[in-house]
């Protein structure tokens, strides 16, 4: 039988054409493949061989299940959707079959309809879609970046503001205080009266140190470093984070003499914070008698060591090496970004130290931090002590002129009971009027103006004062509650050594205002 050369011919192409078809698919990045309505494989392209490590022919007539083994499961209901007719389109992350990274893939599942309406199996279209999903990952870290670093700005904003509108009220009493109880020591008046002023006294200091620890935390942007006293900023770290973690558990310290580190006391007290919080979320159950914080310092040759412990839940193997990478949390949705130990991290390294942990499951943690000590010492601080009335000048006409500038009255007010018998006081509420007068003839050995006040702020009236008459320019001192704008900060910065934090003592004050006027003693 002679075969018909036409039907040679047209197989030949069907052929020709299969293959090139073949080729064509094999040559797709994408997996692609037909499978029956038993789910057993009747066509695969070469993609599969790189996805999981099978050639196409090895699965030919295979199930659908030897394929996919764990994940098969998860596809089933798109299976079982395709079979029934309808399409299908999801996503799912495809282990590597030699070990490496899993893939991320866009599945398409189109169902082969017969003209009946019968279903004969359907097609797969696998797309690797890793590096969209990458992408996508990236922009949204970057949107918790932008998301918690506006929270934190807004929160340091608002303690700021905070800080400094308890200050301006806290100011007048502690002053008021502190010259009630100066003039009963002028009286020798009733001892209980002056133990209740004492009493009263102290309780204001403490209200001044629980402001001064939140503005630490208000002024997180800073960054000069300086001389910083570390148990002193652990003491007052522990006053932050106090309140937040003594319904989990006691804190106990044990402090040696360790001195400085060369840092940033804001940012330190940052750390800690931090520290302090993970060791009280570390613990099992709130409140019980035996959980418990321990905070110690020591100092091992030219290294500065805190140690923050806790008795917790400890942390699993698995997590030890991601605690410090950004946005690395095991806390609910939220409840935390991730950001506290990696922003403590960077400020320790910074420093010139490291953050190290110590852990085991079920029985705590030890988060130590280390620091290169420093000779310098640390910028001195107001202290609390009583006021030391010093006597008037015999001429009250001979005594220096000073201009006080607060917009809030109480602070003025009670600066000139305090300063009247020493000095001639004027007082102005208006950054504007204070220009005009210190711009026209009057003369004054001093200036006291508060920073942040409305319309025209104290960094304003100086460098408009001084733009005028410069002569003036070393007479300023600066009055400050905390300053809750970027301006603001920077210009105390510049001027440290001319600033009185509120609330201010009348010793301080008085030491202060006698270096500038020559009337005698340093500031002390």
């Amino acid at each position: 039988m002679i075969a018909d050369p036409e039907a040679l011919a047209e197989t030949a192409a069907v052929r020709q054409e299969l293959e090139l078809l073949r080729k064509l698919t094999n040559q797709l990045p994408a997996m692609l493949a037909f499978w029956d309505a038993e789910q057993r494989c009747r066509f695969a392209n070469r993609a599969y061989e790189k996805w999981f490590g099978v050639t196409p022919e090895s699965l030919a007539g295979k199930h659908i299940s030897e394929l996919l083994g764990p994940i098969y499961p998860l596809n089933l209901p798109y299976i079982q959707g395709v079979l029934a007719g309808q399409e299908q389109m999801f996503e799912r992350l495809i282990p590597d079959p030699r070990g490496g990274p899993p893939r991320y893939s866009q599945a398409h599942y189109v169902p082969e309809v017969s003209d009946d309406g019968v279903v004969h199996g359907f097609y797969v279209l696998v797309a690797d879609i890793t590096e969209r999903k990458r992408a996508e990952d990236s922009l949204l870290q970057m949107q918790k970046r932008l998301y918690a670093s506006e929270r934190l700005a807004s929160m340091a904003t608002l303690a700021a503001g905070i800080a400094h509108e308890i200050n301006n009220p806290l100011s007048a009493t502690i002053a008021n205080l502190d010259l009630a109880l100066e003039r009963l020591e002028r009286t020798q008046a009733d001892a209980a009266l002056r133990a209740h002023l004492l009493d009263a006294r102290d309780g204001a200091g403490r209200v001044a140190e629980i402001v001064r620890s939140m503005s630490l935390l208000a002024r997180g942007d800073v960054t000069q470093l300086e001389p910083v006293d570390v148990n002193w900023v652990i003491d007052q770290s522990i006053r932050v984070a106090g309140n937040a973690v003594r319904y989990q558990a006691r804190i106990s310290r044990e402090f040696q003499e360790v001195g400085c580190i060369a840092g940033n006391a804001t940012q330190l007290s940052q750390v800690f914070v931090s520290l302090l919080l993970n060791a009280g979320q570390a613990m099992p159950c709130a409140g019980t008698s035996e959980n418990e914080i321990r905070v110690t310092s020591r100092k091992l040759g030219e290294k500065v060591i805190v140690e923050v412990s806790d008795n917790g839940v400890g942390i699993p193997p698995e997590h030890r090496s991601r605690i410090f990478d950004p946005f690395f949390t095991t806390k609910d949705v939220g409840e935390g970004l991730g950001l506290g130990l990696s922003v403590s991290s960077a400020i320790v390294q910074a420093f010139g130290g490291e953050i190290t942990v110590d852990s085991e499951v079920g029985r705590g943690s030890v988060f130590r931090v280390t620091l290169p000590a420093s000779a310098a010492a640390p910028r001195r601080r107001e202290a609390g002590a009583r006021a030391q009335p010093q006597p008037p000048l015999a001429d009250a006409s001979t005594r220096p002129r000073v201009l006080i500038v607060d917009d809030d009255t109480a602070v003025g007010t009670t600066l000139q009971r305090i300063l009247q018998d020493e000095y001639r006081v004027d007082i102005l509420n208006d950054g504007r009027e204070a220009v005009t007068r210190l711009t026209g003839k009057h003369d004054y050995r001093a200036v006291l103006c508060d920073l942040m006040m409305p319309g025209l702020t104290g960094d304003a009236v100086y460098a408009e004062v001084v733009a005028a008459r410069p002569e003036l320019e070393p007479r300023f001192l600066f009055m400050t509650g905390g300053a809750f704008t970027g301006p603001g900060r920077r210009f105390l910065e510049r001027m440290a050594a001319r600033v009185l934090e509120k609330p201010f003592a009348l010793a301080h004050v008085r030491g202060v205002l006698a270096a500038l006027t020559g009337r005698g003693a340093t500031p002390g």
